[in-house]
């Protein structure tokens, strides 16, 4: 059985229909409840690459820039969390 919003997923889940493989933010959310147990996929976890879609006139705003730094920032942040 496929399901395709988060809410639906982890409502199957705590009752008992099924397990799940997410994302570490829905984990964190989740992590210290009863209704769940949490189980690293691999000793190190897994990592995606993440992209950023700009236009290209605005690739030199300051605005554009302070955005991907943050983004990298945030992003660091999470793999350490």
């Amino acid at each position: 059985r496929q399901a395709e919003l988060t809410a639906v997923i982890l409502l199957l889940v705590a009752s008992n229909r099924g397990v799940s493989v997410l994302p570490d933010w829905v984990v964190r959310e989740v992590k210290y409840s009863s209704d769940y147990v949490t189980r690293p996929l691999t000793k190190n976890g897994l990592t995606r690459r993440l992209y950023a879609a700009i236009r290209s006139e605005e690739r030199d705003k300051p605005y554009m820039q302070r955005l991907i730094e943050l983004a990298r920032i945030e992003a660091r942040k999470l793999q350490d969390a």
